[in-house]
């Protein structure tokens, strides 16, 4: 008898393999649809310009067919479902109604938007603005609002007292409160950054000068970047610069906060000289920089006044290592944010650990490298993104300190990209360089982060 029962609760309870991925194709297909419109209407469509009216019926069409695939996963979905479709004692009725009632709403504003534009012309620009966009997008909106209304209806029917609720409910309907206060967020996300990143990439394709223009160039303006002298020299002066910054940074940084946390005399007072530079901003310590590594008033001047005349340490003005005095900036700058980070993560040790190792006779070395350093993985994580994002970034410390010079030797990509948009009115060729940068962002993180949480997820 109960083996019976938990046969009987095991086979009402297992969610069918085939409804779960239906489900994600659902999701799949409605966000698809989506991002497709929006990136239409952020200048995806030039590219389909050419193609004249067949253009115009891809541009249109498109993300309708993203949502018609939608659509058919929801029928798979529904004819995988164990419980069938019921709306009658629906646990996720409500959600349903309301999906249903925005959808109706959606319709009503694009069918009529005209009629209603007198009304609303008393309520300011915001209604007549929202009343214009219903009218474009209203129908494309209440398929999507269908859909989701549908999946959910789907996930509703299921008995979920013995089962785990489907990936679509717990999207649309499970914490529900909090992700509706996330919209305001995720419409700047998507709006700006990812809205103005698909705005660069495809802009780049383009033959924009002072003011973008939607002419199509194909791979113009990526031949033209890697056939520049200055951008083939940033990108070889942001490599060194990097790798570098990340090595020296995180190298030093350990070893301040090593010799910190013996429980030295005065900690407070050299946590507080090692942390100050940071403080600074990136002109600041350009500036600074660029008068002590002068070779008349820096330590060049000062070493040969002490009778060392031969003595020349003057990288600013030497194009073949400039861009180890800008490193020597960004170091003095940034080692002591890491080093706070890195003792912190040292102060988190357990005191045991270290009594135990003392007890075992593991050198202090051994120590740090072996069973320190590994527990410390999480504050290491962290410390590679701060220095990566900078290096990236970094932009102010060379105009601060070289203003790209001397000729084009300290050159690096911000820099490149600040002067074709703004200096040289060459908006393509920034877009251009801008969308290598991220590539090459997105050739680091995506498989760091597969293996940081893929694995995980398989483990």
């Amino acid at each position: 008898m109960a083996d019976t029962v938990e046969t009987a609760v095991a086979a009402a309870g297992a969610r069918p393999v085939e409804r779960g991925r239906w489900e994600r194709w659902l999701i799949a297909g409605i966000a698809g649809g989506v991002l497709l419109r929006l990136a239409m209407l952020l200048g995806l469509s030039v590219w389909f310009e050419e193609l004249g009216t067949a253009g115009d019926w891809i541009v249109e069409g498109l993300p309708w067919l993203v949502l018609a695939f939608a659509g058919l996963s929801l029928i798979a979905v529904i004819a995988n479902s164990a419980s069938g479709f019921s709306l009658s004692g629906n646990r996720l009725r409500g959600h349903v109604v309301g999906w249903t009632i925005a959808a109706l709403l959606l319709l009503v504003f694009d069918l009529l938007g005209p009629q209603f534009k007198p009304a609303v012309s008393v309520l300011g620009k915001p209604a007549r603005i929202f009343i214009e966009f219903c009218g474009e997008h209203g129908l494309f909106l209440a398929a999507v609002c269908l859909l989701v209304a549908g999946a959910l209806a789907a996930s509703g029917s299921e008995k979920q007292l013995l089962s785990r609720p489907g990936i679509f409910e717990r999207v649309w309907a499970l914490n529900l409160t909090a992700k509706i206060a996330a919209v305001p967020m995720m419409l700047v996300a998507l709006g700006v950054f990812t809205g103005g990143t698909v705005w660069t990439v495809v802009y780049s394709f383009t033959d924009s000068r002072l003011l973008p223009r939607e002419k199509w160039v194909g791979l113009a303006q990526y031949d033209r970047l890697w056939g520049e002298d200055r951008w083939l020299i940033s990108i070889e002066n942001l490599l060194i610069y990097g790798v570098c910054s990340l090595v020296f940074s995180i190298v030093i940084g350990f070893l301040l906060a090593a010799m910190l946390d013996q429980k030295v005399r005065f900690e407070n007072t050299f946590r507080t000289i090692f942390l100050y530079p940071f403080a600074l901003s990136f002109i600041v310590t350009g500036l600074v920089w660029q008068w002590v590594l002068n070779p008349d008033f820096g330590i060049q001047g000062v070493v040969r006044s002490l009778g060392w005349e031969t003595f020349t340490f003057d990288p600013l003005y030497n194009q073949d290592i400039v861009i180890y005095g800008i490193l020597i900036a960004g170091l003095w700058q940034g080692t002591g944010l890491i080093m706070c980070l890195m003792l912190a993560g040292l102060r988190g040790i357990d005191e045991e650990i270290w009594k135990a190792a003392r007890i075992d006779g593991i050198p202090m070395w051994k120590t740090y490298l072996f069973i320190v350093v590994p527990m410390m993985r999480p504050v290491f994580i962290t410390t590679l993104v701060l220095i990566a994002s900078g290096i990236v970034r970094v932009y102010d410390l060379v105009v601060a300190q070289t203003s790209g010079g001397p000729g084009i030797a300290s050159e690096v990509p911000a820099k490149y990209v600040y002067d074709k948009m703004f200096l040289g009115q060459n908006l393509a060729q920034g877009f251009a360089a801008s969308t290598m940068m991220l590539l090459s962002v997105l050739i680091v993180l995506i498989p760091w982060a597969y293996l940081e949480f893929g694995g995980k997820k398989r483990g």
